[in-house]
């Protein structure tokens, strides 16, 4: 049966109080076999995927923040089920952001291009299901950063990391290291968004920070970070 549940006041919704952050969504969401999980990254997308989500055959959550939205371009609007790439980089580093994270993504690879890395950008738009030529291109990338404004344990940025190792293995090589960027699971102090967002190292200095620190390239196993 077909219902669309609108998740307004997603991720990190400011000084509402401890309990009020929406950062549960995505991890909640992700354990409902068959939910389709939109999560627009600007107001033009939200009205896309409320249209895609009337469409669909079975359940879907569309997750949106709290407060002003994005503004995009026409060009900068996605459709279906479908991610959308930002930016095409050099092959070193592929960062897949989650909603609003989208643009603190654009500003962490604006810093590491300052350094001489073009990393790869997408705008995962579907959680769930992921598209699959997005986890396709992020497997050819030496190095992956998932990023979202919700619990790292479970939520979007595991199961993106799952769905890139899967492949991998199904083509008999090794999945590039996962590095999930996302909120503790802890009751987070209430104040402004930027500033707790900075606070957790998911805005742009703290994206890229992360990315250089945990070793370019690196050969390792999918990171989960404190």
């Amino acid at each position: 049966d077909l219902v669309v549940f609108a998740l307004d006041r997603a991720g990190i919704t400011g000084d509402d109080g401890p309990s009020h952050h929406g950062v549960l969504d995505l991890a909640l969401c992700l354990r409902i076999a068959g939910m389709t999980i939109f999560a627009p990254s600007s107001t033009q997308e939200l009205g896309v995927m409320l249209r895609s989500a009337l469409d669909l055959d079975g359940p879907a959550a569309v997750r949106y923040a709290k407060g002003a939205a994005r503004e995009a371009a026409p060009g900068q609007v996605g459709s279906g089920l479908r991610a959308r790439q930002v930016v095409a980089g050099d092959g070193e580093v592929c960062l897949l952001a989650v909603g609003k994270m989208v643009e603190a993504a654009e500003d962490a690879a604006a810093l590491l291009a300052v350094d001489g890395v073009q990393p790869t950008v997408w705008d995962v738009r579907v959680v769930r299901p992921l598209d699959t030529t997005m986890i396709a291109d992020a497997a050819r990338h030496r190095y992956v950063v998932t990023v979202e404004d919700g619990v790292r344990e479970g939520g979007a940025g595991s199961f993106i990391a799952q769905a890139i190792a899967d492949l991998a293995q199904a083509e008999r090589r090794p999945a590039p290291p996962v590095l999930v960027l996302g909120t503790p699971t802890a009751y987070i102090p209430h104040g402004k968004p930027a500033a707790i967002r900075a606070a957790l190292g998911l805005d742009g200095p703290g994206i890229a920070a992360a990315t250089v620190a945990a070793g370019l390239g690196a050969e390792a196993p999918v990171v989960l970070t404190d």
